[in-house]
Formats: C-alpha cells, structure tokens, sequence
C-alpha cells in the first residue's frame, strides 16, 4: 500500500461523515424499522408513522449526530461567529479601518523582521548542507579574535581531502579580468573553483551547468546572474556563446540563479572559471586557494578542529615554534554575519515586537470601548440562552477575524518592508540573501496572527460576557461608563504610552548617534573626491612584459596620472594603494632606532604619491614631504601620522628618526620592489590624523610610503574635481584609454562620500535611526489612535451626564477635564514609568548601538509624547462642551 493510500485510509476512519452520508444511513435504518413492523401486521402507512416516531426525523437525528461528534461547533456555529463578525466589522468601518491597521503595523513589521532574519541568519545560502561549510584559518592563542587565512596548493587540496572528518573540499582564488570582446574593455572580477564546485555547492544552475570535473583545462565560463543581467541583458540563449576575456574565447556554459553570489574576500565574482585555467595565466609558482571545508555528518567542529590541526600543519610543512602561537580554526561561513548581525537584529526585532504588542493593547482598548455599545446586544443574547462561554468564543472569533484580516494585509506589505534594510546597508548582509514568502514565514504569519487575536481578544471577551440581562435589558444605560472599563483602559492606554516611550526614545537615540556620526572631524575632505581602481595588465603577456620592472610601471602608472590631470575640471590627482579612507586593512610591525617601551608595535601602511596629501586636503604639520625624485625612488623615507608620532616617537623630535618595516605587505608574484624596500628609513614629515579604521573608532598609527617602494597590480587613482566627480567618469576613461587601448577603468569607481557611507558603523547608525524613526511614528500614531478612541467613546456614552453637568452649573471647563481625566492620567502615568526605565534603557542602547548617546532623547521623546496625548484628548472632548444642556439631556 502506498503513503498515500495509507493517509486517505486513516482520515476516512476517523474524519467526521458528511451531511448526506448521516441522512442516508438513517433512511436505511428507518426502511429496515419499518419493515419489521409491517411483519407485526401494522398497514404500510401506520408502520412509517410508528418509525418515525419511535426513530425521529432524519433532519433532527443528523442534528444530533452531528452535535455528538463536535461537527456542529465547527459547522455552523464557529462559521456563524465568523460571518457574524465579517457583517459587524463591515457595519462599523471606522472602527474595522482603525483595528485593522493597527495589526497590519505590528504584524506586517514583525513578519518583516523575521523574514530577514530567516534570509540573513538562518538560511542565508544556497549551498547544499550550509552548515556543514566551514572556512579554516589559523587563530592567535592569546588573542582568538585575530585570525589569519592560508591557502593551498591543488597537491595540498588533495592531500586535505583524504582527512577522516573531511567530506570533500572547494578551493577558490580571485583573478581580474579583462572584457575583450568589440567594443570598449571592461574589467571584471573572476573566480576560479576547482572543479568539484558542482557537487560541492549543489546549487543548480538557471540555465546550463556549473563547472565540472571535466571542464579541468579546458576555456569554459559560468555567469553570475548580475553580471549576465547587466552584460546580456537576460538573454536565455548566451549558454554556448562566447565571450572574450583577456583576448582569449571562453565559451559560456551556464548562468547561476538569483540567490547564487558565491564570493571569497575580494567582493561577488561576475565569472566563475575552473581553477585549472590559473596554470595558464600564473607567470610564476603554483597557484594556490584558499579552502573551504564540508565536514562529513554528524562530526562536530571541535572534534574536526581537534583532528585537521596535525594533518593541516604536516601539509604546510609548519612545524617551527613560532607557528605553536596560532592554531587551526574551522568556523562555520554563517559565523561572521551573526556575529556582525545578531545584535543589530536583535534590536530590530525587539523594536517592532513593542510596536506589535502596542498594536494589540490599541485593539484591545478599541474592543473595550466598542463593547459598551454592545452591552445591550450581549444581554439579550445571554437573556435568551447564550452561556457565558458561548459569548467569549463569539468575541474571540470577531477579534481573530481582525487579527487575520491584519495578517494578510501585513503579511503583503512585510515582503517590502523586509527589503528595506537590504536597500539602506546593502554591505552589511549576505549578497546571497533573498527575501521571499516561503512556508515558514507563512507559518509564523499565522500562528503570530492566532497568537495577537488571543492576546488583545481574550481580556474585552471576559469582560464584556459578564453582563447582567436584569440591569442591561430595559434600556441602554446613559450613565457614566463603568469603572471596571474604565480600570483596563487606564492600564491599556499606560503600557501603551510607556512602551511608545521606549521606542521613542530608542529612535532618538539612534537620530543623536547617526548625527553625531556625520559631524565627527574626518581629518580629510571628502568631498569631490573620486576614488579610481586601476589594474594593470597582468594577464595581457605583450603589456605586461612591457611594464615588469619597477621603474616602468612606475612611469606607465605616472603617464596614467598626467593624462587624468589634463581632463579639464579635473584639480589633483593622486595615486595610492590600499589607502582609500577611511579604512587601510594591511596592518604590519616596524622597528624605530630606539629600544621602544612597546611591545611588538604594529602601524598600518599605505602606499601613496606625494600629491595624495593636497588630493585629500591632510595638512602637513611638521617637516616635509617627498618630491619627485624622492617619489620616483622610492626607498630611504617616510612620512607618519600624528598618532604614530604620539604614540611612538616624542612629538616634538620625529623628524630625522629612522624606521624599518621587515616585512612589507601586498608583496605577490606580480609585485615588483627594489632590494632596499625593507631598509631603515627617514622620518621627514608628520601629517594630520585622517580616519583610517573606520568612522567610528579612533584614528591608528600610519606609515605613508611612496608608492614606488613597491609596485603592484592594482593602484588607486584619487581625482579631486571641480564638481561632482561621476560626472567626469567617461572623460577620464577616455583619458586612461588614450595611454592604453586596452586599459580601463576596473569596476569600483566611487567618491570618497560613497566610502563613508559603505563603512558598517554609518551604515548600521543610518539604518538604526531610520528604522527605529518609522517604528517610533507608527507606534506613536498608533498611542494617539488609542487615546482618542478612548475619548471619543466616552464622551459618545456620557452625553446625557455632561448635559446634566452643565444644567446643573458645572464649567466647561470642568466638563472638559472629566472628558479627559482617564486618558490624560494613564497616559502621564505611562509616561512617568517610561521614564523610570531611563537608566535601564541608556545602559542596554549604549552596549547594544555603538556611538549611541541615550542622554536627552528619553526626555524629548517624553515631551513630543505628552503634547501629543493632550492633542489626542483634547480634540474629541470639544465636542462635550460644545453640546447644548438641552441637546445632551434629549441624547439616547
């Protein structure tokens, strides 16, 4: 028997029988009855009036049947509820828009939240097994959080694989590359997998195939989809065409989906080629990759880490007792973005569950306003037979109506909104991540809605089914509105107001730090400053046999600079490397020519032109810069940063010091250097401090170098323009390309200004404080809907009593406050225990939000806050006063 077979087989055994199978098993029943009774001697007719009298009709046993087996609750009456609630809910529109709004917010934003945390943290790749992919490097005892990658050779790659916990192995290097094809060159960024990426990856293909092991040697290319969107413009037919790389034909053989953006250190690859190829355009030893690890099931990471540190250090051949300071470790590739998300997410989700929980107590407070208006109704129900658990499934069932009816609506809008943080911090999430409606979030969608209708439905069904008929039935009571009620909207309308505080006040926060972020000093001046990426012509052998010594390369790459400079409008350009601001990766250790008191001193180096300085505007402070000769040169100087100077050296007797760094870094087969890079050098300037370890951290000591010291594949070009530099971006490829028909612009180009807004710490304060803003706005809007509510209902229902007030003698104005007391005063009170979670709330938002400054925003948000709840108050109880004694006294 089948699975299925066998599900169909169960449900018919125990699944509740429909209407005409019941009717039709009683007429069998009843035939059967009345022939036994026309055997007794009774006529045909008075035998089928005795059946039915005895049995009972076949209408009133399907009723109890149905009654028996539980039928009847979901039939009829739960589907009564629902449309009765459907009907009640079209009756009052205004209150249906504003009750429903209120959930769609909260749940629409929640479902938001949990859609980009399932995309980002829990299933943020498409690779088979994901959480078996480890990506090994060596970590520093002392300190586990520096670590350093490693590469292997393909030999190596091999000999790691036959390791008992290793279920198979990717190697993958970058390699830049070079459109060749009619047309002007386009420099793309490529990625060589060795060729068991199709089984390691498991990610099919949209069209063709993925590189394979028979692909090994031979000219094949797989396109990323951004690449082949951009390049091709989507055409399904590129699979077999050929696209020229480096005046070589490749032929294209597949394009990967959407989610694929398989991406190594270096940035998302365009291309991905077999790792094979690399042998044809390595000018020198063996190339090597760096690794990727799937462990075999059910292997833990500290029983592979235990296992693979012996096997890994015999294949490097690292056995000296200067390695015994680092030790091996695999770290699941999902590891460095919950560790750079988890908090960020953390907070986002708690901000929209508060505005979620306020949307519920709104509807709950909109219920119980509603439900006095009802009382009448609910009377009568319970008069004539209605048990008090019949009305609470009644209000239940209305209430879950709103709460699904939000849902769909939120659920709609959560796909966008959830697209909102990938919009504003693009670099801080996985380029893999894919928003997308899916089962679970459907899931959670629904259970969330079930979970909000209970929760703000089931305190107004308590309260509103406990009625007394005896005292609701003669007529519809015009008195004031009950205390109980008024008791739960008074801590309704608190824990609203507080926790609108909170999210205030979380909004400010973060508006304070962000603005705090963009007025911090630079020590440079960004503006009309483009930063150009240039890669030389490595894999091109005629050029690059013309450009292999330092000395012409360096003229090459000055050729480059002066046809920049001779675009008009174009003010100074620069040459660096690695030395875009305001952030230099490459960190290295030095000797100065005293016996320093710092251990192990460590500086970062950028490799510049002396024309770096003016492009950036970095003030010179002591000494000199380098001149051209210097520059061309190379070797012998340097010029330090005011914190180096600080830290290491006495500030007032840099200049003349000497210095020597060991071992330069950047320093690969296509590096070209003199003899004397790693020579002891001469301080001969001191420059401002410029952030070059991110916007928000303190700047760190730095070592400026002439570019020639040490000639690499890639260079930087710093353009400062008289306007905006994009705007001068075909000019200056135009300019390049005069030099070099084939020489062009590397993908990359931006301003200076794009170079802080793509550092995580702008990126995260802006999308805190944007966020965190549109949260805030909902949630306040959603208290000041609470309030007013409350108001107008109250002062619908108390009418008669203020038209009595008044005939009496009472003051407007004394009107006015009994309109408002309730509202006015839970809301003072909410905002007196926000208030209370001051220090609470500085504490947590300064460890969770970097930059944060909690001082002043809780008080702000509790000043906007309480204008706001006396506005909401205010509006609606104008209209008791306004109401004529003799009008009011009439009112029913």
């Amino acid at each position: 028997m089948s699975l299925l077979a066998a599900i169909r087989k169960l449900w018919q055994s125990i699944a509740p029988r429909t209407r005409s199978d019941v009717e039709e098993e009683f007429r069998s029943t009843l035939d059967a009855y009345q022939e036994d009774v026309i055997c007794q001697g009774l006529s045909e007719e008075q035998a089928r009036r005795k059946a039915r009298i005895d049995l009972g009709q076949p209408a009133a046993q399907n009723e109890t049947y149905r009654d028996a087996i539980g039928l009847r609750l979901f039939d009829d009456e739960l589907g009564g509820d629902i449309r009765y609630g459907l009907r009640a809910l079209r009756r009052n529109p205004g209150f249906t828009a504003v009750a429903v709004l209120s959930l769609a917010l909260g749940i629409g934003a929640t479902t938001a939240m949990f859609s980009l945390i399932y995309a980002v943290l829990l299933h943020p790749f498409p690779y088979a097994d994901a959480d078996r992919i480890m990506n090994p490097h060596f970590v520093k005892t002392q300190q586990p959080d520096v670590f350093q990658s490693f590469t292997l050779s393909e030999t190596q790659l091999d000999d790691l694989r036959l390791a008992a916990p290793v279920d198979s192995v990717l190697g993958f290097t970058k390699g830049d590359l070079e459109i060749s094809n009619d047309g002007l060159p386009e420099d793309i960024q490529g990625v060589y997998l060795t060729e068991n990426a199709e089984t390691f990856l498991g990610v099919r293909p949209l069209f063709g195939r993925m590189v394979e092991p028979f692909d090994a040697g031979h000219p094949v290319v797989v396109l990323n989809y951004r690449f082949w969107q951009r390049y091709f413009g989507g055409d399904p037919h590129a699979i077999g065409r050929t696209l020229e790389m480096d005046h070589a034909p490749y032929t294209i053989v597949g394009v990967m989906p959407r989610s694929f953006a398989f991406n190594d250190v270096a940035g998302v690859g365009d291309v991905y080629l077999p790792a094979s190829l690399m042998d044809a355009v390595a000018n020198g030893p063996a190339p090597t990759y760096l690794p990727w690890i799937k462990l075999r099931p059910h292997v833990t990471v500290a029983t592979a880490n235990a296992a693979l540190e012996p096997i890994v250090r015999e294949i490097m051949k690292i056995h000296s007792e200067a390695s015994l300071a680092w030790h091996l470790g695999l770290q699941p590739i999902i590891v460095p973005y919950q560790q750079d998300l988890g908090r960020t997410l953390a907070l986002l989700l708690a901000g929209v569950v508060l505005l979620l929980i306020i949307g519920c107590a709104n509807c709950s407070i909109l219920l119980l306003a509603r439900g006095r208006t009802r009382r009448h109704e609910l009377a009568i129900r319970t008069a004539i037979g209605a048990s008090r658990w019949r009305i609470v499934r009644q209000l239940l069932v209305e209430a879950l109506v709103i709460s699904c009816t939000g849902a769909v609506l939120g659920v709609a809008a959560s796909y966008w909104l959830a697209r909102l943080p990938l919009v504003l911090s693009p670099d801080s999430f996985p380029a893999e991540s894919v928003i997308r409606i899916n089962a679970p979030i459907l899931a959670f969608s629904v259970a969330l809605a079930l979970l909000c209708g209970i929760l703000f439905g089931l305190a107004p069904a308590l309260r509103l089914s406990r009625n007394d008929p005896a005292r609701s039935l003669p007529g519809r009571q015009a008195g004031v509105v009950a205390a109980p009620a008024r008791r739960r909207w008074s801590v309704l309308i608190a824990a609203q107001v507080a926790l609108t505080l909170l999210l205030m006040a979380t909004a400010g926060t973060a508006i304070r730090g962000f603005l705090r972020l963009t007025q911090m000093p630079l020590g440079y001046d960004p503006a009309n400053v483009m930063a150009l990426g240039i890669s030389l012509h490595v894999d091109n052998p005629a050029e690059w046999s013309r450009i292999q010594s330092r000395e012409a390369r360096a003229a090459y790459i000055e050729q480059i600079r002066e046809k920049i400079a001779s675009v008009p409008g174009v003010s100074t350009v620069a040459v660096g490397a690695n030395a875009t601001p305001p952030g230099a990766d490459v960190q290295t250790s030095f000797v100065v020519d005293r016996s320093g008191d710092v251990e192990e001193p460590q500086a970062r180096v950028m490799l510049v032109g002396q024309r770096y300085f003016d492009a950036l505007r970095i003030p010179l402070l002591q000494g000199r810069l380098w001149s051209t000769d210097e520059n061309s040169r190379g070797d012998f100087i340097a010029v330090v940063n005011r914190t180096f100077a600080t830290r290491y050296l006495s500030s007032s007797n840099a200049l003349g010091r000497q210095l020597r760094i060991p071992a330069l870094p950047f320093q690969n087969r296509f590096t070209a250097s003199s003899a004397q890079s790693t020579a002891w050098r001469q301080i001969i300037g001191v420059v401002g401090d410029a952030r070059n370890d991110g916007i928000g951290r303190p700047v760190v000591p730095a070592i400026y170098l002439p570019y020639t010291t040490l000639m690499r594949q890639y260079v930087d070009f710093f353009v400062r323009t008289q306007g905006d530099p994009l705007t001068y971006l075909h000019s200056i490829r135009a300019a390049v390309a005069s030099v070099a028909s084939d020489q062009q612009i590397s993908n990359g180009a931006s301003t200076l200004i794009e170079a802080i807004e793509h550092d995580a710490l702008y990126s995260r304060q802006r999308l805190f404080s944007i966020l965190f803003g549109v949260f805030s706005a909902m949630a306040l809007g959603l208290a000041l809907v609470g309030i007013f509510s409350v108001v107008a209902y109250s002062v619908a229902q108390r009418t008669t009593e203020f038209g009595i007030r008044l005939a009496l003698g009472s003051s407007r104005t004394e009107i006015l406050w009994v309109a408002t007391r309730i509202a006015l005063v839970s809301a003072a009170a909410g905002i007196v225990i926000g208030l209370a979670f001051d220090s609470f709330l500085g504490a947590v938002l300064t460890h969770w939000m970097q930059n944060a400054v909690a001082a002043g925003s809780l008080f702000a948000a509790a000043a906007l806050l309480a204008l706001s709840a006396f506005l909401a108050c205010l509006l609606p109880a104008r209209h008791a006063i306004r109401v004529p004694p003799a009008e009011a006294l009439r009112h029913e």
